[in-house]
């Protein structure tokens, strides 16, 4: 059976019965998205975003040279920890906090999660958004300064490339 692959279902409308019971009314359904209006689609991530609410323009930031210290780890955690503890952000901090120690290599995956979650956190002040909140329209927040940081990176949107497999798979 074929498969309408169009645009996508954006709106529809649907007939339920009146008031009266001897007829129908129609419906009109709009949808939205949760990420908010967007005007741009990022070069190397492929994602759709706010340019004006992505908290600055787009720069040309490099996360190979970066080295992984306590001040910035304490910046990780308290980004992070506005989303509430995830499994995948657990595994992360906890390599972050290994390599602190000496206990475990840095990998180019734990420099690429260092430096995106920091950066994310300096957009998120741009923004005015505190530490420890997350804003009424969070989803859209998030869309937008993640996907200019995976921008600043030039990084694409597939999540091995900021969590290791245990960090995606925790339970295994």
């Amino acid at each position: 059976m074929p498969i309408y692959e169009g645009a996508g279902l954006q709106d529809f409308i649907y007939w339920q019965p009146d008031a009266t019971g001897t007829g129908v009314e129609p419906v009109y359904v709009m949808f939205s998205d949760i990420y908010g209006e967007t005007n741009a689609k990022g070069k190397y991530s492929g994602r759709d975003y706010n340019t004006d609410k992505a908290g600055g323009p787009i720069q040309n930031l490099d996360w190979k040279s970066a080295t992984i210290d306590r001040a910035g780890v304490d910046k990780v955690k308290l980004h992070t920890g506005r989303f509430g503890e995830s499994p995948d952000n657990k595994v992360m901090i906890d390599r972050l906090e290994k390599i602190l120690k000496g206990e475990l290599q840095v990998t180019d995956t734990d420099k690429r999660f260092y430096t995106h979650e920091i950066r994310e956190l300096e957009r998120y002040r741009n923004l005015g958004v505190k530490d420890d909140t997350v804003p009424e329209n969070g989803d859209e927040v998030w869309n937008n300064t993640h996907t200019a940081t995976l921008e600043d990176y030039k990084l694409g949107s597939d999540e091995t490339l900021l969590y290791t497999p245990e960090a995606l798979n925790p339970q295994k």
